[in-house]
C-alpha cells in the first residue's frame, strides 16, 4: 500500500476538523484491544448520568487485538472482565484483566488499572486518564512493551452530529515514548425510548511506532536483550538475529483508517453492546533485519467486540 501524500493528509485533517464535519470520539481506556473503541460500551449517550456515583462491572470478548492497524501474526482473542467506579464529580477508576483464549496459549495476558477525570460543559465532553499496564512476559500483543499511557479526549455535540479528537502519549518499557492523535466522525441514531443506539463511525489515527519496533525486537525476533534475539528460518533451522529496527519508528505518520458500527441496548441495569469494525492500516514499516531491508506487508483487518455490563 502506497503512502498517502502530505496534501491528502491535510485534506483529511481539514475535513475532520471543519465546522461541517460530523462525529463522536470514544475514549481509549483499554488501548490493548483496539485503536479507539475498546471501552465504547461506556459512551452511549443515554447511559451517562453524571449526577450520581456508580459502579459498573463488564465482561467483553474481542476476536483479535488490533492497535493502530497493527496486530500479531497469530490471532489474539481476549476475554476481559473489568470494573469501573465513577464519582458524581467526574473522577473515576477502573481495572481489568485480559484472558487470552487461544487454545494453545490460554493464560492471563494483561492486567491494567486506570484513573481519570471527565466533564461536560453544555455540548462539550472531555476526559483525561492515566493507565498502567502489566503484561505477561510471554505476551505477543503488539503493545506488550508499553508500560503506561496518558490520554486526553474532547467531543463536541453538534445536535445532529458529533466531532471528537483524542491525544495519547504511550510510555514504553525501554524509556522511549510514542505519540498518537486520533479523530473520529459519527452520527448517532437513538430510539425513542432511549434504550437502543447505533453510531456509524469513521476515524483516522496518526502516530509514531517505537512501540512497534520494540514488539518486533522482543516478540517477533527473540528476547530483545541488547537488540539480540533469534528466529526460525526455513525448514525449522534457527536463524540468529543480531539487529532489528524500524526506519520510521520516530516519524509521526498516518497509521490507520477505521470504520465501525458500535451499537448498544439497555435493559434495566444491563447494557449489551456490539462493535464490528474494519481497520485499514497505512504506511507499512520498513524493517531492517541484520542490514537486510524488508518492507512490511500489512493487511486490512475485520474485528468485533461483544460486551455485557451491569451498573449498580
Amino acid at each position: 500500500m502506497k503512502k498517502l501524500k502530505l496534501n491528502t493528509i491535510l485534506i483529511l485533517l481539514i475535513a475532520f476538523f471543519s465546522e461541517e464535519a460530523i462525529g463522536q470520539i470514544m475514549p481509549n481506556k483499554d488501548a490493548s484491544y483496539t485503536s479507539a473503541n475498546a471501552n465504547f460500551i461506556n459512551d452511549a449517550v443515554f447511559m451517562t448520568n453524571k449526577e450520581v456515583s456508580y459502579v459498573s462491572v463488564n465482561v467483553s470478548f474481542i476476536n483479535d487485538a488490533v492497535f493502530m492497524g497493527r496486530k500479531d501474526s497469530i490471532a489474539t482473542p481476549y476475554l476481559y472482565p473489568s470494573i469501573l467506579y465513577h464519582n458524581k464529580y467526574g473522577f473515576y477508576a477502573s481495572g481489568s484483566l485480559s484472558y487470552l483464549t487461544a487454545s494453545n496459549e490460554a493464560r492471563i495476558d494483561l492486567f491494567l488499572i486506570s484513573a481519570g477525570y471527565d466533564f461536560s460543559i453544555k455540548k462539550l465532553d472531555g476526559d483525561i486518564s492515566f493507565t498502567k499496564y502489566f503484561f505477561n512476559d510471554d505476551s505477543n500483543n503488539v503493545i506488550s512493551e508499553v508500560a503506561s499511557d496518558l490520554t486526553a479526549s474532547l467531543k463536541y455535540d453538534f445536535n445532529v452530529v458529533n466531532l471528537g479528537v483524542t491525544a495519547n502519549t504511550y510510555f514504553n518499557k525501554n524509556d522511549s515514548s510514542d505519540y498518537f492523535l486520533s479523530t473520529e466522525i459519527s452520527h448517532d441514531f437513538v430510539s425513542d425510548n432511549q434504550k437502543f443506539q447505533i453510531s456509524p463511525t469513521a476515524g483516522v489515527n496518526f502516530g509514531t511506532q517505537n512501540f512497534y519496533e520494540e514488539y518486533y525486537i522482543n516478540n517477533r525476533y527473540g528476547s530483545g536483550r541488547s537488540g539480540q534475539g533469534s528466529g526460525q528460518g526455513s525448514g525449522g533451522s534457527t536463524q540468529i538475529i543480531t539487529e532489528v529496527g524500524i526506519q520510521e519508528s520516530e516519524d509521526f505518520n498516518l497509521m490507520a483508517i477505521e470504520f465501525s458500527l458500535p451499537m448498544w441496548y439497555v435493559y434495566d441495569s444491563f447494557t449489551f453492546s456490539f462493535l464490528p469494525a474494519l481497520v485499514l492500516p497505512q504506511n507499512e514499516a520498513t524493517l531492517v533485519v541484520d542490514d537486510v531491508v524488508v518492507e512490511e506487508d500489512l493487511e486490512s483487518t475485520f474485528y468485533w467486540v461483544f460486551s455485557m455490563s451491569y451498573q449498580f
